[in-house]
Order: C-alpha cells, then sequence, then structure tokens
C-alpha cells in the first residue's frame, strides 16, 4: 500500500487498478495530471479507463520478463510524481 492510493477491485489476469486520492480537489483531474506526468516521463506506461464513472489508472503486468524491480520502480515513480504534482 502507498498512502493516499485506493486500489481499484480485484484484479482479473494481471491488470491492477487504482487511483490517488488527494487531500484536497478533484480526484479525476489529479489521476489525469499523474499519468500524463508518467507518460511525459517515459519510463513505465500506464493507462487508465473508468469505473463506475470515476478515472482509474491500470497496470498490466503481462509479461514473463517482469520481475519485482520493475514492480519497485512503478511504485517509485508513482510515489515520486504525486509527490512533484503535490508540490505545485
Amino acid at each position: 500500500e502507498i498512502e493516499g492510493f485506493e486500489a481499484g477491485p480485484y484484479p482479473d489476469l494481471s491488470i491492477v487498478t487504482y487511483r490517488f486520492l488527494p487531500e484536497r480537489g478533484d480526484a479525476d483531474a489529479f489521476n489525469h495530471r499523474l499519468i500524463q506526468a508518467i507518460r511525459h516521463e517515459g519510463n513505465i506506461f500506464i493507462s487508465s479507463t473508468r469505473i463506475n464513472g470515476k478515472l482509474i489508472l491500470r497496470a498490466a503486468v503481462g509479461c514473463f520478463r517482469t520481475h519485482l524491480d520493475d514492480i519497485d520502480e512503478t511504485l517509485d515513480i508513482l510515489s515520486r510524481k504525486v509527490k512533484q504534482l503535490n508540490e505545485n
């Protein structure tokens, strides 16, 4: 768990869904900015969808070459980008 993140429904296959819940402001707008910042950096790819009208981020871990270090890097990038966006 990462503080501020809400897990989505239990995953099907290898797709994990989640969203960040900011202390103030619109969660959908924040998550949209978060995904844009992550895509701009280019180290990982996160997609998005809507579930029950809420913008949800998705990470698919389907490649057998994905290792725990890759997951840790994704979590580190998410945490760093959230911090950067909260500072602005």
